[in-house]
Formats: C-alpha cells, sequence, structure tokens
C-alpha cells in the first residue's frame, strides 16, 4: 500500500514538473537512451573521467545511494579515481516538502551506503534540485564539505523552438527550481555555518534539450559560452550540470566550455566541487590586521596563505601595476603601506546593519569592523537593516565608486580570475532504475 502511495506521489510530482506531453516524450527519450545493461551508462561515465583527466580536474559525479548500491561493480569507485562521488539522496526523492529531521535521516542513510562501499562522500545535491530551508543543517549535521542546490538562470532559457509548450516549461521550470536571476545577483559559494553552498547554472541539458526541445547543438554551445564568458567577466563560478544520460548529445559543448576555460589568456580556474569548497573555507579564515602608521596612514598585515590574491583600488604607489580586476590591483607583498591619513582601508558597518550583509562581505573578501564611527573607514555602511540577494551587486558598486582605498582577497586562488567545473546528477543507471524509482527505491 505504502509502495502504490509513493508511487502516485511520484506521478503527480513528475506531471506537474514536465506536464502529459512532457511525461510521454520522457518515456520515449529513456528507451533511447538507457539500456537494462547498464553498459550505456557507465561508458558515459568513463567518458566524462577520462575528459576530467584531459583537462587535470575532477568532474563530481552524483549518485542516489541505492542507485550506487545497486551498481557499485559497475561503477567501480576504486577504478574512478578521478570522479568525485557525491549523494543525491538515498533515493530520487523529492526532499522540498521534508522536515529537518527528514532530511537529516535521509542524507545520514545515503552516507552510511557510501562509506559501507568505501567511498568518503564530501557534497550533496538533492534530487530534482528540491531544497528547503532545512537543507543546509541536514548536510552540516551529517558533517560533509559542500552542497549545491540553488540555482542561477541566464540568458538563453526562453530560446526554445517549442512555442506552444514555451509558457508551460518555463513555468515548470520556475516552480521546480525557483532560480534567481543570474544576471541580477552575484554567483559565489556561500559558507553557510560549516558547509560551502556552491551554486548551479541553468539552463542545464535537462532544460535546454527535454524542456525547451533545442536540438541545434551549436546552439547550445553558445548558450553556455555565454554563461562562461559572463562568470568570467564578473568573477562568479559556472557549474555547469551535465546528467550522463545526454552526456553523448553534449560532449562537444562541454569540451569546448573547457578548451575556452583553460585558454590562457582568461585566467579561470577549473576545478573540482570539493576543491572550490575546500578552498572557500581556506580563505574564509584570511585576515587583514590594520596599525596606525602616525603622519603616513595604516601599515596592513595579511594573514594568508600563499594562495592568497590581495587586491587594492585607489592606492597611491600602486598605481603602475596593471589592473587585475577591474580596477584592482595586485598587492604582491603581505606588508605594506596604505597611504591613508584619517581613513582605515576597510569598511565601516553600522551596528543595525544585518548579519547577512556582514557574512556577505566576508565571502567577497572584504574587511570590515563594526562600528558607528562613519568617518573612520574608506566606506561606511549603515542603511542595511534587511540584506538580501537583491542589495548585493549594488553594495559592490558603491565599493567600486568609492575614491579612497579598499584592500581585499580576492575571489580564486593562485591567480585566477573565476572558476569553472562541472557536475553530473546520475540519477539511475538503467531502465529499472527507472521504474523502482517510481516505487520509492
Amino acid at each position: 500500500m505504502l509502495n502504490i502511495r509513493r508511487f502516485v506521489e511520484r506521478l503527480v510530482f513528475t506531471l506537474k514538473t514536465k506536464g502529459v506531453i512532457g511525461f510521454i516524450l520522457r518515456l520515449a527519450t529513456l528507451i533511447k537512451r538507457f539500456d537494462f545493461s547498464g553498459n550505456k551508462m557507465k561508458e558515459a561515465v568513463l567518458t566524462i573521467e577520462q575528459l576530467g583527466k584531459k583537462y587535470k580536474y575532477r568532474p563530481a559525479l552524483i549518485v542516489p545511494a541505492l542507485v550506487l548500491k545497486r551498481h557499485h561493480k559497475l561503477l567501480n569507485h576504486s577504478s574512478h579515481t578521478n570522479l568525485e562521488f557525491a549523494i543525491h539522496g538515498y533515493t530520487h526523492k523529492n526532499f522540498k516538502p521534508l522536515g529537518l529531521d527528514e532530511q537529516v535521516s535521509e542524507i545520514r542513510k545515503a552516507k552510511d551506503v557510501f562509506e559501507q562501499l568505501q567511498i568518503h562522500p564530501y557534497g550533496f545535491r538533492a534530487p530534482y534540485l528540491s531544497w528547503n530551508g532545512h537543507t543546509g543543517q541536514a548536510v552540516q549535521r551529517n558533517n560533509l564539505l559542500w552542497e549545491s542546490n540553488e540555482t542561477f538562470i541566464w540568458n538563453g532559457f526562453k530560446k526554445s523552438h517549442l512555442s506552444k509548450l514555451r509558457h508551460f516549461m518555463e513555468k515548470a521550470v520556475h516552480v521546480l527550481y525557483n532560480p534567481l536571476d543570474g544576471h541580477k545577483s552575484v554567483v559565489i559559494p556561500r559558507l553557510q555555518g560549516g558547509i560551502v553552498c556552491i551554486p548551479i547554472a541553468l539552463p542545464d541539458d535537462e532544460i535546454l534539450i527535454d524542456r525547451l526541445g533545442i536540438k541545434d547543438l551549436d546552439r547550445i554551445s553558445r548558450i553556455w559560452s555565454e554563461i562562461l564568458e559572463t562568470t568570467h567577466r564578473r568573477g562568479d563560478i559556472f557549474v555547469l550540470q551535465l546528467h550522463p544520460e545526454r552526456f553523448a548529445t553534449c560532449r562537444e559543448a562541454m569540451e569546448g566550455l573547457l578548451d575556452k576555460a583553460l585558454n590562457s589568456e582568461r585566467d579561470i580556474w577549473v576545478t573540482g566541487m570539493k576543491e572550490v569548497a575546500q578552498w572557500w573555507k581556506e580563505k574564509s579564515r584570511f585576515q587583514f590586521a590594520f596599525e596606525a602608521a602616525p603622519g603616513k596612514g595604516w601599515r596592513a598585515h595579511c594573514k594568508c596563505t600563499d594562495r592568497a590574491v590581495i587586491l587594492g583600488r585607489n592606492l597611491p604607489g600602486k598605481a603602475s601595476q596593471a589592473a587585475f580586476y577591474r580596477d584592482y590591483r595586485v598587492i604582491e607583498e603581505r606588508e605594506f603601506l596604505v597611504e591613508s591619513k584619517n581613513r582605515k582601508p576597510c569598511i565601516g558597518v553600522h551596528p543595525q546593519c544585518s548579519e547577512t550583509l556582514l557574512k556577505f562581505l566576508a565571502d567577497e573578501g572584504f574587511p570590515y569592523e563594526v562600528s558607528d564611527n562613519e568617518a573612520g573607514y574608506s566606506l561606511f555602511v549603515k542603511e542595511h537593516e534587511t540584506f538580501g540577494r537583491e542589495n548585493e551587486l549594488d553594495l559592490l558598486g558603491r565599493i567600486e565608486e568609492s575614491p579612497n582605498p579598499i584592500v581585499r582577497y580576492w575571489l580564486w586562488p593562485d591567480g585566477k580570475k573565476s572558476a569553472f567545473t562541472t557536475s553530473h546528477d546520475l540519477d539511475c543507471m538503467t531502465l529499472t532504475d527507472f521504474l523502482l524509482r517510481l516505487f520509492g527505491r
């Protein structure tokens, strides 16, 4: 009886997010992309791993625990040393309606399966990207390093050939993912408690090919290339989501992105999800200490690792250096003088400002002090008792418009200007897995 109820729930969820026509089309594509042996998906996973080796990074393979358990011989982790295996639920289950305790339990069960197979998982992504306000805490309680559920949608989403279905598909995507607008947001990882939250770029392969019906692979490549160029220009991260079931179709587009990302003129950090999260936690421990130098300004002491990139703007004596990002210039020294007689070269924040604002400044690498001394800092922020994503770009604009000296740590290590990685949700290995999934298995 319980399995029948689960079957009905999943059928209703599928129809809500895909529609009747989309559901029928999905059944047809399953037969084409999958088999009963799992060999098609095994070949896709092997090719993804080989591309990771070629481009010297570790793609993330994100798998439901029961799928991994059923097919661990096909997905022999010991042979896939260049993949990061991450948790995609215990089963492929909608997390959005689940409370905290249920999510903690689901992730714990999944983690137990991984560890029984001698796989140590570092990350989590909810099936269907169906997270809620409890998900981060549930991930943290299971001692994982990262989660990747928040989505940002970029240009290309509305370029559908299927005009009759477009309105429904757009609405379904927003119901399912509730994405933020990438062009109006700052798209970087966030440190929330002890975990790093890594954003995902949309449109992904599923939206472009299955939902919007785009068959022109050059068009898909152009859409993703635009995202790469935009995120690089802004210093953001681009996390490509490409399901193994569509990898054969999109391989060329993914390789093209990797070729562009590794172009030496772009200085894009091509890396893995674990490495992004480890760096973000490393960066969170960096500090500036400012010591008054009477009659001269402030002596800055940088407490950071060798991978850090220290930037400054409006610094006398640094103008001869080439701009690194906009008008920020690299400071090679770990101790240096900032000629700013009365204003400390960091951001002052009024005590009544939102804690969210402080977290954002920390993620961006800006030193700040909570104070009511408005005249004592290069920039003083006092009007944000509430602070949300919609305020972030405006605040960065204010910082960049300030005529006073500002120093910061850059977002990425080793002189890289932005970041790129790929993640691959392996929802099922075989056609049988899809049938079992309908019954909560």
